[in-house]
C-alpha cells in the first residue's frame, strides 16, 4: 500500500470538541503533534494523546465522533501515544470507526501504516525499518502490528488468532 500524508491537511477545528467526543479532557491531547487525517486509501484521523493511560481512558461518543470524522473527511479515528508496553514498539493505539459501526478494532493495519508513515515524516523513527504498533490491549486482545516503510511503500504484517469461524449459505 502507499501512504499519503495529504498536502491539504484535514484537522479538527476544535481540540475541546475532539477531546469531548473521545470522553477525555483537553489535557489528554498531546501538545507535540496535531490530530490529522492520513490515508492509505481509507482516511483515518490520527489523534496523539499524552500517554498510554489517556489512550486506554478514552470512551468515545459515537455520535460526536462521527460528526468530527465527517468534518475532516475521515473514516476512522486512531488514538495513539508514543509510549507502549514494549521498548520495541513505536506506539500504543486504539481504533474506533463509528461511521462503519465498529465500536473498537483490536488490530487496524489501515491505520497503523499511516501512523508509522506520519511518525517517520516527523522524525520520530527512521525510514526503512520495521516498526511495531501495539493495539487491542484494552479489549484483552493484544496485537503487535509490524509496519515497514520505505519512502511511500508501506508494508503491514503481523500474526492473528482466529476468534470465529463459519460458513455463509446464500
Amino acid at each position: 500500500m502507499r501512504a499519503v500524508v495529504r498536502e491539504e491537511v484535514h484537522r479538527p477545528d476544535s481540540t475541546r470538541r475532539l477531546a469531548d467526543s473521545l470522553g477525555l479532557g483537553r489535557s489528554a491531547l498531546s501538545t507535540g503533534f496535531d490530530a490529522q487525517v492520513v490515508s492509505t486509501g481509507a482516511g483515518h484521523l490520527l489523534v496523539p494523546l499524552i500517554d498510554q493511560a489517556a489512550v486506554d481512558g478514552a470512551i468515545p461518543d459515537a455520535r460526536k465522533l462521527t460528526a468530527i470524522l465527517e468534518d475532516v473527511d475521515g473514516e476512522g479515528c486512531y488514538l495513539y501515544s508514543l509510549d507502549s508496553n514494549s521498548p520495541a514498539a513505536v506506539a500504543y493505539a486504539r481504533f474506533f470507526n463509528p461511521i462503519m459501526g465498529i465500536s473498537e478494532d483490536p488490530a487496524t493495519g489501515t491505520a497503523a501504516g499511516p501512523l508509522v508513515s506520519l511518525l517517520i515524516s516527523r522524525g520520530h523513527c527512521p525510514d526503512g525499518v520495521t516498526a511495531i504498533v501495539e493495539q487491542g490491549y484494552s479489549l484483552g486482545r493484544p496485537s503487535r502490528i509490524h509496519v515497514t516503510v520505505n519512502g511511500t511503500d508501506v508494508k503491514v504484517s503481523g500474526s492473528g488468532v482466529v476468534v470465529a469461524d463459519g460458513v455463509l449459505h446464500l
